[in-house]
């Protein structure tokens, strides 16, 4: 029996669909389930995406690798306990001890012909630093001339008058030998002074003290005045520190513990003595002078801006953290605790007394728990937006 096209073509149709409903049930048992799509940097574009190299972990936790604190430059400090604690801290300025500096000043007009030293070399007493070549007026120089002429002058007649006396010294008088030759001693005694008188023209300058050669602007050739500053060595064993106090800072200085001197820019930070607290009161601005010597040899040069930290002593030890570990959330005071290498935990706390450089905790934390004190607003922005 003939069959139409018209029948022939759905049987082929229906073998069509039949075969690839078997062939998908294949793909569906044996295929791998799909990934979820992704970006080019791994990074997730759902609704869930967070900072790029921060993950969210516990609601109260932030999760950020090694290579992102080292890129927001995150720094931590053990929480301490201390009976110590800042209660102000001062403006000063360094300035060189009584015998901590000694200057070399230029002994006469001349030019500079070696300079055996740079800033900041470490010297010893009386070593040279450099050389200085007089330099003498025109109407020195002539003088100078004139009196060598005349000094060679008068050794040539000492020489013929005392080789004429040796000649004839049986019929001569002995005084007049003898006269002759003191004439001739002292004639060549002051032709060699006169003679030698260029090369004693150069002055060698020598260090005072032993010491480090502070900051100065000379060069060789250059022409200096008798009486100009050339060179100055401090040493940096024997350093003062001058700071103002006004009155509401009064007794905190007065009960200080324990001064501390920090460096502006490079942070250094060395322990000092108390010299002396001035009673007098500046009729200008209302304060007194305190004078503090700096502790140890140090890198602090005079004239540096510093602060002092003026510490006083508590009745018992009080768990502390650096002023800048403390931050505000949801209106609260927190702190971020290092838990693991790349896990920082928010921790609520309730801070004591506090300034700008330590506060007290009171409740929150443990001592050597390990706390952000740097950029802590970096980690504050990934938790309030995980």
């Amino acid at each position: 029996m003939k069959t139409s096209p018209k029948s022939s073509f759905h049987h082929w149709k229906a073998a069509s669909l039949l075969l690839t409903t078997l062939l998908c049930g294949l793909f569906a048992v044996f295929l791998p389930p799909p990934r979820p799509l992704a970006a080019h940097g791994g990074e997730d574009h759902g609704a869930t995406a967070t900072a790029s190299g921060v993950t969210s972990g516990a609601p109260d936790e932030v999760v950020m690798p090694k290579e992102s604190q080292f890129l927001f430059e995150i720094r931590t400090q053990l929480a301490t306990s201390d009976t110590l604690l800042t209660r102000r801290t001062l403006l000063g300025q360094v300035t060189a001890a009584p015998g901590g500096e000694g200057r070399v000043v230029a002994p006469q007009t001349g030019r500079l012909v070696t300079l055996n030293v740079r800033v900041g070399q470490n010297v010893r007493a009386g070593q040279v630093l450099a050389v200085l070549d007089q330099t003498l007026a025109a109407t020195e120089q002539i003088g100078l001339a004139t009196d060598r002429a005349n000094a060679q002058a008068e050794l040539r007649a000492a020489q013929q008058d005392y080789a004429r006396l040796k000649s004839i010294e049986d019929i001569a008088a002995r005084k007049d030998v003898v006269a002759a030759e003191l004439r001739l001693r002292q004639a060549r005694q002051n032709a060699g002074i006169l003679n030698n008188q260029g090369s004693q023209r150069r002055v060698e300058l020598r260090a005072p003290i032993t010491g480090t050669v502070d900051v100065f602007g000379l060069a060789v050739g250059q022409q200096v005045n008798q009486g100009d500053e050339l060179l100055r060595v401090i040493n940096p064993g024997q350093l003062y520190v001058q700071a103002q106090v006004f009155a509401a800072d009064m007794s905190q200085v007065n009960e200080a513990g324990r001064f501390v001197i920090e460096g502006l820019q490079d942070g250094t930070s060395v322990p000092a003595r108390l010299v002396s607290f001035s009673n007098v009161v500046n009729p200008v601005n209302q304060a007194r002078e305190l004078v503090l010597s700096v502790q140890g040899n140090t890198t602090l040069r005079t004239g540096q801006s510093v602060n002092v930290r003026v510490q006083t002593r508590g009745a018992e030890a009080q768990l502390t953290v650096p002023t800048s570990a403390v931050t505000d959330v949801g209106g609260r005071p927190a702190v971020f605790v290092h838990t693991a290498p790349e896990v920082f935990k928010l921790r609520y706390i309730r801070p004591g007394a506090a300034d700008d450089q330590q506060t007290t905790i009171t409740e929150g934390l443990s001592e050597n728990e390990r706390v952000v004190t740097q950029n802590t607003y970096q980690l504050k922005s990934v938790y309030l937006n995980q």
